[in-house]
Parts: structure tokens; sequence; C-alpha cells
């Protein structure tokens, strides 16, 4: 008869170790984090919501508990996964930081992880990290939304570094932000994926003019960007020069990923329990057609997060989920979708007429007209199901007109 495994002394330790970081976590949260079932939890960025949502990131970070599995030497904590893990789950259900750094942590700071220099990540990656600075994602154009790669944006090389013009829309928060990771063309005379470069950018420049953008709740989320001959270092150049189509599918997958394992989705103001609320509010708890659609929607909020779950494990444990990552992204989308139908059949007019100020938008009203933005955030729904079908199931692409022809020769309309 075998004898049973036995933990090494490593093995013990470890177990040890994340007991007792669990155990602090739990402590710091307790002591600085309201819950989120005590406090209105919004999406809505103000000055007021990043200098609040920064100073906390910085109490978090000097806790030990952000950028929990980057390199010390980039300014991380140099823990696990297991770690990392720990603290995603323990922190569900309180109002950490979540917009704010949604894009600096989860774009930004990986790309400038993976292809940055050790000169960059030295010089960003700490003070990223820890909230000092914020970073945008800059790629959509006013022609260039789905398709990233039909961009127009110039970057022509001058001496030491180079000289961007262009616009850029629909850029998220940008207002609030010190720098960007942005795409321009460099080379006109190659086909258009192949003839793109990688930059940061200084959004505090003079020859950056950052213009937010209303949307349908009164708030100001997006940002249209315009550079004038913005002089750009070359020691700010992330990878290559015209290999910045890879760089930005890297970004775009984090992008993804960021997008489809989010942990909030139980928790928000479009989540089976809120819906359920909503339902009984409005008399229809014991409604046959109102409680199939309520199954329906406990049904795809507990698949997404099961998945999210999965994916989030696999990113902890280093495994590449490459295009797979969109795979969460449909997921989560095409949820919110059907979700976003379900409520509007539930809540009806209470969505769009309610007691109070015109502009004082509940927070399900809010969800809802905000909700759209997932569809299309990191590509739209129909991005990536052309994307799980050719590179996850190996489908035959869809055929394309421009494949193979210099930038310069595309036509385009005026």
């Amino acid at each position: 008869m075998s004898e049973a495994p036995t933990l090494t002394d490593t093995d013990a330790a470890a177990s040890t170790s994340l007991r007792e970081f669990e155990a602090r976590a739990r402590a710091f949260l307790e002591e600085h984090v309201p819950r989120r079932d005590t406090v209105v939890v919004t999406d809505t960025m103000s000055a007021e919501v990043v200098a609040n949502e920064q100073e906390l990131q910085k109490k978090i970070y000097d806790a030990g508990f952000a950028a929990i599995t980057q390199p010390k030497e980039h300014g991380g904590q140099g823990v696990g996964e297991a770690e990392s893990m720990a603290w995603g789950a323990l922190t569900a259900g309180y109002a950490v930081p979540r917009m704010l750094i949604a894009i600096s942590h989860g774009m930004c700071g990986p790309i400038i992880n993976l292809l940055g220099t050790p000169e960059q990540k030295a010089k960003y990656l700490p003070d990223l990290w820890r909230a000092n600075t914020l970073f945008a994602q800059i790629f959509s154009e006013p022609g260039a939304g789905s398709d990233v790669a039909g961009l127009q944006t110039r970057a022509e090389k001058v001496d030491g570094g180079w000289l961007m013009t262009g616009q850029k829309v629909w850029t998220s928060n940008a207002q609030y932000c010190d720098y960007g990771v942005i795409v321009a063309r460099t080379n006109p005379d190659v086909p258009k994926h192949q003839g793109i470069t990688m930059f940061i950018i200084n959004l505090r420049d003079p020859a950056v003019t950052i213009r937010p953008l209303r949307v349908a709740t009164g708030e100001y989320p997006f940002n249209e960007i315009f550079i004038d001959s913005l002089f750009i270092p070359d020691s700010d150049r992330i990878g290559e020069v015209d290999k910045g189509w890879d760089a930005a599918v890297a970004m775009l997958r984090f992008e993804r990923i960021s997008i489809g394992t989010s942990s909030t989705k139980s928790t928000g103001p479009l989540s089976f329990e809120k819906l359920a609320d909503v339902a009984r509010e409005a008399g229809l708890a014991q409604d046959p057609a109102a409680r199939a659609a309520l199954v329906e929607a406990h049904v795809l909020e507990q698949g997404t997060d099961l998945l999210a779950l999965r994916m989030r494990e696999e990113v902890e444990a280093g495994i590449d989920l490459g295009p797979r990552g969109s795979i969460a992204k449909l997921a989560g989308a095409s949820a919110n979708f059907r979700v976003n139908e379900i409520i509007s059949d539930i809540a009806g007019l209470s969505l769009v007429a309610w007691d109070g100020p015109g502009d004082a938008y509940p927070p399900l009203t809010k969800a809802f007209t905000g909700a759209p933005s997932s569809w299309t955030a990191g590509g739209t729904i129909e991005i990536q199901l052309g994307i799980v079908g050719e590179r996850v199931l190996g489908l035959e692409k869809d055929p394309s007109v421009d494949r193979g022809v210099p930038f310069r020769d595309i036509r385009r309309s005026a």
C-alpha cells in the first residue's frame, strides 16, 4: 500500500505565506475600502472621483496589493500568481478602483512590460502601478474603429525621434490621463498592417488637444484627440519600427481579456440580484415571463463568471490565451446584450422616467444606456466572431479587397 503524499517544507511554507497574505488583505480591505453594497459605485469619472481613486490605489500599492506579480525591479511586488488570484477574489465585494486603472493596469502596463525597453520599464511602470500617473489607450480614429489597421495618424522620422500628426477618437478618460500608448503609420508604402509603429506620448504636451465627448447620460467618458506636430523621442517607441500591428494585437488581446474576465459582473446594476429587485419593485416577481427571463439572466451571469474565472486562472498561471481572449470578450458582450433586453422588458418606462432632476440618472439607467459600449470596446461582437472563427476554429478568412495593397494605394472615402 503506497504512502499518502505529504506536503514538502516548500509547499507548507507557500501555504502559510498565502494564508498570511490573505489575512493581511482582509484586514486592509476592512480598514481602508468600503464594501460595494454600502456605497454608490459609479463608472462615471470626474476630477474628484479620479483624485479619490488615485489616493486609494496608492494605499493599495503601498500595502503590497497592486502589481502583485510584476517584478520588483519594475515597481511590482514580485509575489506569485496564487496571491494575485486571492486578492482578486477577496476584492470582488469591495469598492476598489476599477475603471480608473482598467486601462493603465490592464492594457498599457502589460504592453510596456511585454515589449518595453529596460529604460521604459524603469521610467514608466513604478508610477503607473501606483497610479501616480494614468495611461490611456489611443487606437481608434474617425475612419479606423474596428479596422484599426486603417489608421491615418502619421509619425515621420526626424532627428532624435518622430513627428506625429493626426486625429484619434473614442479614447476613454483621456482628459484625466498623463500618457498614452498610441499607434501611428510610419510607412505608407507597405500593406496597411505592416507600416504601423507603437509609441508612448505625453498627453500634457501643448501639441496634444483633448476634447471630451458628451454621451446620452450627459457624461464625458470618451474623447477625441488632435495631435499637431508632436515630437516623440525615439526612446518612447515601443517595439520595432513598422511592427506596431503585432504590438497592437497584443494590447487588444490584453483589453479583451480585461473586459471578458472582469470580476464585477455579479455586483453591478445589471446583475441578477439587482434585476430580481427591479422585478419585485415592478410587481413581476411571480410573473411567469419575468421569472423565465430572470432565470436566463442568472444562467448567463453564472456562465460568463465561470468562464472569466477560468481565463483569469490561466492568465495568472502564465498561459497565453492568444485569440481565445476574444471568447471571453464575446461571451461577456453577448450576455450583456441579452441582459439589456431583459431589463428593458422588466423595468419598462422606469428606465427613462424617474422622480427628481432630469439629469440625475439612476444607476440602472446609467448601466442600461452605457451597456452598448461593452459591445464595441475592444472590437465589436462581429469582429470577435471573426477572430474566433478564423484563429480559434480555423475557418476560412473573409475576403479582403485591400490585402497586400500598399496603404498609399488603398482607396478611402473623402
